[in-house]
């Protein structure tokens, strides 16, 4: 159900007084790009519960912060940067939404391979940047595609040989100075793995201090034929901050695509994972979110299974403390013509406090009948049996239940293979968790 929004006023000017200075705009066909979302946009506006889609989340805090476009990248201290940049990868650093060469590395990328900001780019590779870019995302976007297609400021392309295999993963380190305070960041990812490649790419979001502004990012991912690429997306922002985000994909014959969601960051966040399967394609949607105060975390997914003989397998786990909220809206689509589809999907929440909230919504939608289809959803507070026998073994109170949410949370991390991102993942949630009783070393 579309239920017909007016945007405020203030974003609505946001998109005319920008539309001379972003990237692009001297391009004819991106140029028409952008004004073509930003009409629909200024028809539309953002996104309200009075959607069914958005139902559990009211972004209206969004409008009336009238965040303003960051126009350059703030100050960073390079010391910082390093302490958010993943050892063993090739690094794509952006600062409010603003590519920074001087703070990146891409040093020893094989032939064939291209990683690059788009602010950089575009003119080098802009055939690929325009078969990429609104390529994936549905031809009735949300309001929050459109406003990043009209405003990003500039985002990675990559796009991995076919028959080439990356041995070091790909990270894009954005990241939130101070100045970013009350300002918008905008940026746009596209992603090609070639028929028969393989590769890692790693999304990480930090910010310098605890400030409000606004993160909106959007990534395009293409999996060709017989490709395995792997999508994680790592989001820790400033506790102040508002995060809208979302990864879009096509999967082609064979292809393989995984992707795991760690939340942690941001007062309101929202994340979209969508993915479109072909024929006998493979496709894992995992994710872990952990709340806080009075965090809001709203996690949506889309399984689309287009063509027979496909696979997909979603797993994600919120853990929710004082008085946050969380929330899980997953839907799997099987179109008429995919028989012998394979589908679950599975939810499980901890509540940790009376205050805290979860909210699940499952959705299966079903066309074709020779299939596989599953789903489950569980909400709970820690087993008062499991406390009782931790605490007869020495263990106080807070020291048990600390120790269960942590063994109910890690199912999530210790299976990430890529150790620097398992132990940045771990090191995040281990902060949850101050009370003596959980040390990284025992891990």
């Amino acid at each position: 159900m579309s239920v017909t929004h007016l945007p405020n006023a203030h974003y609505t000017s946001l998109l005319s007084a920008q539309e001379n200075h972003l990237i692009g705009y001297d391009v004819d066909w991106l140029n028409k790009l952008r004004k073509k979302a930003s009409k629909t946009f200024s028809a539309t506006g953002f996104p309200t519960f009075r959607e069914e889609e958005w139902r559990y989340t009211n972004i209206s805090p969004i409008e009336k912060k009238q965040f303003t476009v960051s126009e350059q990248a703030g100050k960073i201290d390079a010391a910082f940067v390093k302490t958010v940049l993943l050892e063993g990868c090739y690094h794509l650093v952006f600062v409010d939404g603003f590519y920074q060469a001087e703070l990146s590395s891409m040093d020893g990328l094989p032939d064939g391979v291209t990683v690059s900001a788009l602010s950089e780019g575009l003119s080098e590779h802009e055939a690929l940047v325009k078969s990429l870019l609104d390529s994936t995302v549905e031809s009735t976007a949300l309001g929050f595609i459109n406003f990043n297609t009209a405003l990003f400021t500039d985002g990675a392309v990559i796009s991995i040989a076919e028959n080439t295999v990356l041995e070091k993963p790909i990270q894009l380190a954005f990241i939130s100075s101070k100045e970013a305070a009350l300002k918008l960041s905008n940026s746009r990812n596209l992603v090609l793995a070639k028929a028969s490649s393989k590769a890692s790419v790693i999304e990480t979001f930090h910010a310098v201090e605890a400030s409000c502004y606004h993160t909106n990012v959007i990534t395009e991912v293409v999996v060709e034929p017989n490709a395995n690429l792997t999508h994680n997306r790592f989001q820790a922002e400033s506790l102040k901050a508002f995060h809208i985000g979302g990864v879009y994909s096509r999967l082609e014959k064979n292809a393989i695509f995984n992707q795991y969601n760690y939340t942690f960051g941001a007062s309101l966040s929202r994340c979209e994972i969508h993915a479109t399967l072909g024929e006998a394609s493979d496709c894992t949607l995992d994710g872990l979110y952990v709340g806080q105060d009075r965090q809001h975390m709203d996690n949506h997914t889309r399984v689309n299974h287009a063509q027979p003989h496909a696979v997909s397998n979603e797993f994600y786990k919120g853990v929710l403390g004082d008085a946050s909220r969380g929330v899980f809206q997953g839907r799997i689509i099987v179109a008429q013509d995919a028989q012998k589809t394979d589908a679950k999907m599975n939810n499980r929440n901890l509540l940790l406090s009376d205050r805290a909230e979860a909210d699940a919504k499952p959705q299966l939608e079903i066309y074709a009948d020779d299939v596989k289809c599953a789903h489950g959803v569980t909400v709970g507070q820690l087993d008062d049996t499991a406390i009782f026998y931790l605490r007869s073994r020495g263990a106080d109170e807070q020291t048990a239940k600390n120790m269960l949410t942590f063994a109910f949370a890690n199912e999530m991390i210790e299976h990430i293979p890529f150790e620097p991102l398992r132990l940045a993942v771990l090191d995040e949630l281990l902060k949850r968790f101050p009370q003596a009783g959980i040390k990284k070393e025992w891990l």
